[in-house]
């Protein structure tokens, strides 16, 4: 029944975002504006993490940073399973791995009604939607995300997979053993979960208890 409750809630998730309070949050400033992460964040994959730039930003957004740096390209759920294999196992068996397939074989009535809800005009299939496409794979429109180049590399980056919330993993992959953990956001927050489970999708989000039920099997702290 949690699982049903979640899979609900994920189907409009993307819907949700276009007005969403979060819009000009990571990662929608960087759709919207081609932005790299590390203009406002320590880490290229992002994170809770800020550079100067990024407090003066997340103060006042009439001063976005203004530095040109390089921007790492999502990479897919293949590259990270080939170190990550207990994670992306566990992570099959989440909503997280059905999100694209959802929007795809939902009732229209259910997606109407979710729609309807949110007060958000859909029109043709929610699959092909980016209002609500946007929740639902990893990276859209973005370096490397959704929709990618060719099939194989679309279906990389389709549902909310690894990168969705550790941030483009480029960089991570390319990097040393020494370096790769600076590489990546490891410490993901609510404040990214919520850019989708918004109060109207998900009034009673608790990140400690949906990350049970919603990511991947978690390793002790290292």
């Amino acid at each position: 029944m949690r699982v049903k409750i979640l899979l609900r809630g994920a189907l409009a998730a993307g819907a949700a975002l276009a007005i969403a309070v979060h819009a000009w949050g990571y990662p929608e400033f960087a759709r919207q504006t081609k932005a790299a992460c590390a203009g406002c964040h320590v880490s290229p994959a992002g994170g809770a993490v800020l550079t100067d730039a990024g407090k003066a930003f997340k103060a006042d957004h009439a001063k976005p940073p203004q530095a040109k740096v390089e921007r790492p390209d999502y990479d897919g759920i293949n590259k990270c399973r080939m170190c990550h294999m207990q994670e992306f196992r566990s992570w099959q068996g989440t909503p997280h791995a059905k999100a694209f397939s959802l929007l795809e074989s939902a009732p229209d009535s259910a997606i109407a009604a979710m729609a309807a809800r949110l007060k958000v005009e859909l029109k043709g299939k929610a699959s092909e939607n980016e209002a609500c496409i946007v929740c639902h794979v990893t990276g859209f429109k973005l370096a490397g995300g959704y929709p990618a180049a060719d099939s194989a590399r679309t279906a990389a980056v389709t549902h909310v997979a690894c990168e969705a919330c550790h941030g483009p993993g480029g960089k991570h992959v390319a990097a040393s053993m020494a370096e790769k953990k600076k590489l990546i956001n490891r410490a993901v927050t609510a404040n990214l979960c919520t850019q989708c489970h918004t109060a109207v999708i998900s009034p009673k989000f608790n990140f400690e208890e949906f990350k049970k039920v919603g990511v991947h099997a978690i390793k002790a702290s290292s």
